[in-house]
């Protein structure tokens, strides 16, 4: 996939998204946290959610997604959120398939895959403004994941998401959220590979 251009609206009202479902594991019940925390940079805020993972960034279709259709497709759905002290928010989300739509993580992958194209071709008619959304590379065989960049946020808003099914065919998915200059301080590979060995 090439990289795309758009402009739009800062997508932030995600943190208050994920923070209305089951995404901390720790909070939900889950014997253990999908990120180890100690290798996160220091945590401000704790929260729950299983509504997704953040790194949506501009990308309606993927939010949706994730909020509305991914989440709700089983029961079992968790996941954990950080707000670090440097304003970044990181976070995991185990989706479990299930009938239906999403019968299995390939399908839900391919789900992603599909919104992701559906963001590229409004943003190439200009409905996002100034916005890429790349792929990511050093995933995971069978992996998927995109960085969304949003120019014409103020400051600039950069959310990298991937997804990739763990060893019990559910479907893992990590993301950070970063706002202004610089790089995120977490890897998304980094996270989707702890967040795999821990599903």
């Amino acid at each position: 996939m090439r990289a795309r251009t758009t402009t739009r609206r800062s997508r932030y009202p995600l943190l208050a998204a994920l923070c209305a479902a089951p995404l901390l594991l720790t909070a939900c019940g889950t014997a253990a946290a999908l990120l180890d925390t100690d290798a996160l940079p220091p945590v401000q805020e704790t929260t729950d959610g299983d509504m997704g993972a953040p790194g949506v960034g501009w990308c309606d279709a993927l939010g949706h997604l994730e909020t509305s259709r991914l989440s709700n497709a089983a029961d079992g759905t968790t996941g954990e959120q950080y707000v670090l002290e440097n304003g970044d928010v990181v976070g995991a989300t185990v989706f479990v398939p299930g009938g239906g739509t999403y019968p299995d993580a390939a399908s839900m992958l391919a789900a992603v895959e599909a919104a992701v194209d559906e963001c590229s071709t409004d943003a190439e008619k200009g409905s996002y403004g100034k916005a890429t959304a790349e792929p990511i590379d050093g995933l995971p065989d069978e992996a998927v994941g995109f960085t969304f960049t949003s120019m014409s946020s103020n400051p600039v808003e950069v959310g990298s998401i991937a997804f990739a099914e763990a060893e019990d065919g559910r479907l893992v998915g990590v993301g950070v959220t970063h706002s202004g200059s610089g790089e995120a301080s977490v890897d998304v590979a980094d996270l989707l590979s702890t967040a795999l060995e821990r599903a």
